[in-house]
Order: structure tokens, then sequence, then C-alpha cells
């Protein structure tokens, strides 16, 4: 999805923070034997990783050659 100022990176970021989300719910089950407990890992871990995968979209960006939110 491309818009007048450029690309934009929502389903990478969304993507990043899914796979870390579930590694963590994952890790946190096995863990804890909790579903509760490795829920609300999951929703943290999941968090950071959205906030995290600006890494990621600069990488991308540098890679498309351009801009991103």
């Amino acid at each position: 999805m491309t818009t007048s100022s450029g690309p934009r990176y929502l389903t990478l970021r969304l993507l990043c923070a899914n796979a870390v989300g579930m590694v963590a719910f994952l890790s946190a089950f096995v863990v804890a034997e909790d579903f509760a407990i490795a829920l609300i890992a999951g929703l943290i871990v999941g968090a950071i990783g959205y906030v995290a995968s600006s890494a990621v979209v600069d990488y991308a960006a540098a890679g498309a050659g351009g801009e991103h939110d």
C-alpha cells in the first residue's frame, strides 16, 4: 500500500508484533502452564515487538528507497 508520502509498513509492524507475541505466549505457557499468564505475557511482549519493529521498518525502507511512518 503506497500513499503520496511513500510506502507504509503497518503490515510489517503487525507481523513483527505477532511473531514475538506468539513466541512469548508459547514460552510463558510452557513455563507457567497458565493460560491467563501466557496471554498477558504475549500481549505485553507483542506490544514491545510492535514498538521495536521500527528497526525492521528502517531496514525495509532503506531497501525499498522509501520513507516510513
